[in-house]
This record gives C-alpha cells, structure tokens and sequence, in this order.
C-alpha cells in the first residue's frame, strides 16, 4: 500500500479527509438529531370563491401565482393537501395542450373516450360528433392518431370537445393563445355562446381584452392567495399592478 502524500492546506487534502473520515467531528449526539426540513411553498392557499351557473369567471396572476394548479384541482386532476372543492356538475377542462387526449388514438376515437370520461352514453356522443369535428376545422385528419397533430390543431380539437360535449364546468386555461387570431376570436364568441346557455366558465388569460370582453367577474392570484376578488374591470387593473409592482 502506497500512502499519498497531502498538503495540509489543499483542496484534494481536505477531500481526501472527508472521504477517509466521512463523520469527523461530528458526536454521536449531534449525528442523532434530526435536521430541520425546509418551509414548503404553497401552490394555492386560502382561497374560496363561489361561481354562480351561467357566470364566466376570470382567474389572473403572474406566471406562478397558482392559477393553472387551481384549475387542476376543480378539473380533479391534482388532490388539494387541505380544503375541499365542491363543483355541481360535470366539469370539462382545457388545460395544457394534450392534457386528456390519448397520444395513440385518432382524433374520432379522443372524442368517444373524453365524452365517456364525462359519462356521456356513445349515442349522445355521436349526436354532437360532426359539429365538434366541423368546429375545429379538422376534416381529413380527424381519422389521424393526434400525436401527429401541430399544436394548432391538437388545441382546436380539444377546445371543440370541451365546447361541445355535455358539461356543465368548463375550465380554459391560457391554451388560445396558441391558435391563431381567426380561430381565437371563433372560441371567444363559442364561450360567450356557452355563458349565456346556463353554463359556468372559468377562464385564465394573460389577455385583458379577452377577459374584459368575456368576464363578467374575476379573481386576482399572487404568490397563491386571492388578493382581489370582484369586478372584471378592478381585477384588470389590479392585476397590472401586480404586474407593474414586479417588474420593477
């Protein structure tokens, strides 16, 4: 065995002394207690709200407020730690893009399972089949497995399937700002449809004129509580001033 010589003072000395000695200088009692874990960080916290039917709910914050784990939670895609959602009715969820679509499976065959996930029986599904597949434009390639769609078109079909199959809740978070203006304006006039039939719309955007245009209401997220809850108007311009605040 050959002994390797280190300086004292060194870097690959002081390496060489951990490794050969790990737990030095630390006793028995110190190694023993238990080291103190980090605070958690909340996602969302205290934050009730009530959504009356028919109404169409703004949620705005920053990126990192809260707002998408929120609509998780409705849409019971994510478990809160603590607190309850209560929702009356069957909730439909456009979150990310892909979010309930299955990668393998044509356009057609998402339509019949996200209709049986809402459970909807196949002849009512069938009965709205054509004017989703009409709405979202996408004629030849509603037979193609949706893994070959752009995300243009995998956001058209999935904003038509929530549209359109039987849902009382519809939660829209942010995906229409990757379609393009036409198509855009075309769900803005479909949720504006929707709100005035009696259905409950929540609706999350970094667009203004959107949420003006279609909220009769808002919430305002920051660091996962609600700092404003009233008047789409004064949600908006708290929400700038959010946004000012930070920017600075």
């Amino acid at each position: 065995m050959v002994n390797e010589l280190r300086h004292p003072g060194t870097l690959s000395a002081h390496l060489g002394n951990l490794l050969a000695s790990p737990f030095r200088g630390r006793t028995a009692e110190t190694a023993a207690q238990p080291q103190p874990l980090p605070e958690g960080i909340w996602a969302i916290r205290d934050a009730s709200f009530e959504v009356l039917p028919g109404q169409v709910l703004g949620v705005l914050g920053r990126n990192g407020s809260g707002k998408s784990t929120l609509l998780k939670i409705l849409a019971r895609i994510t478990a809160p730690t603590e607190g309850i959602a209560i929702l009356a009715g069957r909730v439909g969820a456009l979150l990310e893009v892909g979010t309930g679509f299955h990668p393998d499976l044509s356009g057609r065959q998402n339509i019949l399972l996200s209709g049986t996930m809402l459970g909807m029986t196949p002849r009512e599904i069938q009965g709205c089949e054509e004017a989703i597949i009409a709405f979202a434009e996408m004629g030849e390639f509603i037979d193609t497995p949706v893994k070959h769609y752009s995300s243009g078109m995998f956001m058209r079909l999935a904003f038509s399937v929530a549209a359109h199959l039987e849902a009382e809740i519809m939660l829209v978070d942010e995906v229409l700002a990757v379609g393009d203006a036409a198509f855009q304006e075309k769900c803005k006039s479909k949720i504006r449809d929707i709100a005035r039939s009696g259905r409950t719309i929540l609706f999350t955007s970094h667009d203004m004129e959107a949420v003006s245009r279609l909220c009769s209401a808002a919430i305002v997220l920051e660091r996962g509580r609600i700092v404003y809850q009233g008047a789409a108007d004064g949600a908006i311009a708290r929400y700038r001033d959010v946004m000012q605040i930070r920017g600075t």
